[in-house]
Formats: C-alpha cells, structure tokens, sequence
C-alpha cells in the first residue's frame, strides 16, 4: 500500500477523535516524509494558518525525534504551546509506524488550557470566602498553569526514585531532558524553579538544554 492511501486510512479517526474531544482540542494528522507540508488532515484549528499543507511546528519535529530516539509508540499529556498563537495546550501524540517500525505519520491531540484555566480562576472566586482582591496576580490563568508546570516538575523528579540532592550529574541531566520534553521550559521563571530544586545553578540547567 503506497504511504498516502496507508496515512489516509486514519482521517476519518481524525473526524471521530474530533466529534468526541470537542471544539477545545485541536486534532492533527501528520505526514512525516513532508516536514514542510505536513498537516494532512485537521479539525478545531488553533489558527488561520493553520490548514491543510501546511508544515510541522518545530516542536512537532522535536516530538518526531523523541519518538525515533525512543521507539514508543506515544506521548502523552505534555505540555506545549499551541501553534502560532502562543496559548498553553495539553498535547499528545501517536506514532504511526509502517511494517518496519519507522514513524511515517503523527496523530496528535492538542488541547487549549486557556478555558480550563479560566474555569479554574472562576471556582476559586466562587469558593473564595472574604473578599477577592481583584489586583492579586488577576490572569487566573497564570498561576493555574504555572501550577501544573509545577506539578509536572513533581513527577518527572519523582519518578527517579532519588532525593534530588543525592542525584548524579547524569541524572538530573535525564530529569532536564524529560522536562524539557515535556515543555515546561516554555514557561518563564520555570528555570529558577528546577534549578532550585535540583539543587544546582541556573546556568548549570542552561548547559543541560544545549
């Protein structure tokens, strides 16, 4: 089967991954063999340009290579930014490999946060007791994010299994790699926040992501 009808066979999962997800989740298909005219099929857009032929992000790419360099078959629930309009997003990504294992296309799940963390700002107003001072850190957004950022930081250190303090150099490189994987050094101060608590400088974690 050549590679455009072997990939075609999985837009229809776009339309259904879709219907299901809602308007907030973008869904992406990829042809990975055309890095400059990528996007074979998308629904909920993120953006104008965002359309059909249009190339892969380099984030996107970035994801690409981890898939080659791993092997797994997805990624899921990273943090990223949503393509050309800078909003937080939640994404996830399928590898679609051929018969010898090569990624040949990338379905994605990309879903804006920004909804979610207004609905987070709302409830703590609502659940707020006294009076809400409208000027403390207002975008609602900001620290909703920033506290997941936080909480994915907990779990990549976490799931290393060592006090951060006893880690090798090798070892909080791996933890850099992982989080910079994930997206987390999209958000700024995240840098400070790291290097804090892996013990080390700021500019120790600035030579771990060159």
């Amino acid at each position: 089967m050549k590679r455009n009808d072997f990939l075609s066979q999985f837009i229809p999962l776009v339309d259904f991954m879709a219907e299901i997800m809602g308007p907030n989740s973008e869904i992406v298909l990829h042809d990975t063999g055309n890095l400059e005219k990528s996007l074979l099929s998308i629904r909920n857009s993120s953006s104008p340009e965002r359309e059909l032929g249009a190339g892969m992000s380099e984030f996107a790419r970035k994801i690409l290579n981890e898939g080659r360099r791993t092997g797994k078959r997805f990624i899921t629930n990273y943090l990223g930014k949503s393509y050309n309009a800078g909003k937080f997003i939640k994404a996830s990504t399928y590898f679609i490999r051929d018969d010898e294992g090569e990624i040949v296309g990338m379905l994605g799940i990309n879903t804006d946060l920004s909804a979610l963390s207004e609905a987070h700002r709302l409830l703590g107003q609502m659940l707020y007791v006294g009076e809400i001072d409208e000027e403390a850190d207002s975008p609602g957004d900001r620290m909703s994010i920033r506290e997941t950022v936080f909480g994915v930081i907990e779990q990549v250190i976490g799931s290393f299994g060592t006090d951060p303090v006893r880690m090798t150099t090798e070892e909080k490189k791996e933890v850099v790699d992982a989080l910079d994987d994930r997206g987390v050094f999209l958000l700024k101060g995240v840098v400070s926040e790291v290097a804090s608590r892996l013990d080390v400088s700021e500019q120790t974690i600035y030579r771990y992501l060159k």
